[in-house]
């Protein structure tokens, strides 16, 4: 469905109640609003990843504004506080209170400003991949070299220097293993279905490298935090996730590190990663 929220449209899919009959019993389960990685990629692959957790919350996974189905909007408002007030408006329009929120990669990003923005309108964050601020890019291609070997670096270091840009297949093939490390084919066959705008990544991402920390808004940050890193992510690896930690200072975050996993962490070890996020929502509903 597509949902209005000011001057754009966002499109929006839920699975999952958050009312659920049992027998004569209802159960109230909590809402988890999942932001997708990017930027320049829509939420095809994080519905597929969030969908298994419909049984225990009702999952709502937009597209961002400029990304997908959603509308494009104006290229000025690209921007986290722009794609921040867009949830939180459009929680606001679905009639979502205290939603967990799911940030993975760059979601993440965008999940920990909004956490900061509005730190009393969520129940919960769960964050994926991510990191508060981007790495420099030697480290990333010394631990992608680390991890994947020469062609794997090679090819990070293409599309590090052109951000948003169409990679070619065998570049596609050499970077696998630096996101994930365990084959999905229900993941790959998805793979053509993913709607991209890499226009959106060519204007966000090199300002971004130069400027974004959120490591002193994080203070604000005053709901219980899980931070899933992967052992083996060269992107975001656990040290960098730990600063998350580090940063919201109300002692209720901490840093799991799924053991064997790539950047794709729900991929490579999706037993430990659904566990640790159950067990968030668990305590949320």
């Amino acid at each position: 469905m597509r949902v209005s929220i000011g001057a754009v449209r966002l499109f929006v899919e839920v699975f999952g109640q958050h009312l659920a009959l049992d027998g004569r019993s209802v159960a109230h389960h909590p809402t988890l609003v999942g932001l997708h990685g990017g930027p320049g990629v829509d939420g095809t692959a994080l519905r597929y990843w969030l969908a298994p957790l419909a049984d225990t919350a009702q999952v709502v996974v937009p597209d961002l504004r400029g990304h997908g189905r959603s509308d494009r909007g104006d290229p000025a408002d690209w921007n986290l506080a722009t794609w921040a007030s867009d949830i939180h408006e459009l929680c606001g329009v679905l009639g979502i209170e205290q939603p967990v929120l799911l940030g993975m990669s760059f979601g993440g990003f965008l999940a920990q400003h909004y956490a900061a923005t509005y730190p009393d309108d969520i129940a919960g964050l769960i964050l994926i991949s991510t990191a508060p601020r981007y790495p420099g890019p030697e480290a990333v291609l010394s631990r992608a070299q680390d991890l994947g070997g020469a062609e794997a670096a090679a090819a990070l270091r293409r599309l590090i220097d052109a951000p948003g840009t169409n990679i070619s297949a065998e570049d596609r093939r050499r970077l696998q293993c630096l996101y994930q490390r365990r084959q999905d084919p229900g993941a790959e066959a998805l793979e053509g279905q993913i709607i991209r705008t890499p226009e959106v990544a060519q204007a966000w991402v090199p300002h971004a490298r130069q400027t974004m920390d959120l490591r002193p808004a994080l203070q604000a940050v005053r709901c219980p935090t899980l931070v899933l890193a992967g052992e083996l992510d060269p992107f975001n690896p656990p040290e960098l996730a730990a600063e998350i930690v580090h940063a919201i200072t109300d002692g209720q975050s901490n840093l799991a590190v799924v053991p064997g996993a790539a950047h794709r962490v729900l991929a490579d070890n999706p037993e430990f990663a659904y566990n640790r996020i159950r067990e968030v929502l668990s305590v949320s509903g």
